[in-house]
């Protein structure tokens, strides 16, 4: 005897509210109910002078600046190429691997034709040789200090004691060198040449190696004993001494 209301399936697709096109319209119309329009505040030109003289260059150092956006690669080779330009100490042939830099110093061409020149980079010459000349400059000018800085400066044997003095001197250093080369050359191993860019072979330094070593050890000591010798025989009869 009930009556009952016929049973209705529980998502009707024909239902306004679940149709495409009426659920579109309503997810739009609640979404713009959600907007809230902002004023937009305007700011005086005055108040942003004022600010910038208080903060420093200016109040938009949050947001990024021109300087710090991201170059285009012409932009950077360009950059790169005018600071290259003004670069004064660079690697030597380009090269940063070689551990060695170029200044205007050690580049400057009286420089490099000093140095090429010294005995100790004339690796035409014998290690005797270079040793000898070495040797006879140190031996001879070291006797300077020996003579007029020495504990017998103020008496009549100053000449004797201070050639004497630099003749000691020579025979240590003499001593230094050849622990120096026991160390260092101890192996036998030949030592390796090197060659240019277009395949000519260079021919190694024989100062570096053992027994190259051993012969300006020995100019060394032979050089600079008579370059002491001769700075004594030169106290001896020049009229500046006397």
């Amino acid at each position: 005897g009930e009556v009952r209301p016929p049973k209705t399936h529980l998502f009707n697709l024909n239902h306004p509210y679940l149709h495409l096109a009426n659920l579109s319209g309503k997810m739009a119309a609640i979404s713009s109910s959600f907007t809230v329009a902002r004023p937009i505040k305007t700011v005086s030109k005055a108040k942003v002078a004022a600010r910038s003289s208080f903060l420093g260059s200016g109040i938009n150092g949050l947001g990024v600046s021109a300087k710090f956006q991201r170059a285009t690669p012409a932009a950077r080779l360009a950059v790169r190429a005018d600071a290259d330009d003004g670069q004064v100490v660079t690697p030597m042939n380009g090269d940063p691997f070689i551990g060695m830099l170029e200044t205007p110093v050690t580049s400057a061409p009286i420089v490099t034709g000093f140095l090429s020149r010294l005995p100790a980079y004339r690796t035409a010459e014998s290690p005797l040789s270079r040793g000898v000349e070495i040797g006879l400059t140190h031996g001879f000018f070291v006797t300077g200090p020996f003579i007029k800085l020495g504990p017998l400066r103020a008496s009549e044997f100053a000449d004797a004691a201070g050639c004497l003095s630099a003749a000691g001197l020579v025979v240590i250093l003499t001593t230094c060198l050849t622990i120096y080369g026991a160390s260092t050359f101890e192996s036998d191993e030949t030592a390796m040449g090197t060659r240019t860019l277009t395949g000519r072979q260079v021919s190694p330094d024989p100062l570096q190696t053992a027994d190259g070593w051993s012969n300006f050890t020995a100019g060394w000591l032979v050089g600079g004993l008579g370059g002491v010798a001769w700075a004594y025989l030169l106290t001896q009869t020049l009229p500046y001494y006397s």
